[in-house]
């Protein structure tokens, strides 16, 4: 992959609805890739494109097709101890 290309962060909500966002790949370290979606959110994935950390958590995946039917929505993130959605 390289810097800039263009991806698709999502999640499956009742085995039908799909949510998400576009994101750019902007960084990468030795384990992980690192994507900015459009609204700002930090994503990162190990080079199988698997989410991992908070992403990983929230149950959203990564993926390099266009998904047409996807309903727009920020990716967010719960915080347990607040008790809000974070979109970080």
């Amino acid at each position: 992959m390289e810097i800039g290309q263009e991806v698709t962060i999502f999640r499956c909500v009742g085995g039908r609805s799909t949510f998400g966002e576009k994101a750019k790949l902007t960084g990468a370290t030795a384990k992980h890739l690192i994507f900015t979606t459009e609204s700002g959110t930090v994503v990162k994935t190990d080079d199988s494109l698997n989410t991992v950390g908070k992403a990983k958590a929230n149950y959203w995946s990564v993926t390099l097709e266009n998904l047409p039917n996807m309903i727009n929505s920020r990716v967010c993130f719960w915080n347990d101890q607040k008790a809000i959605m974070e979109y970080k």
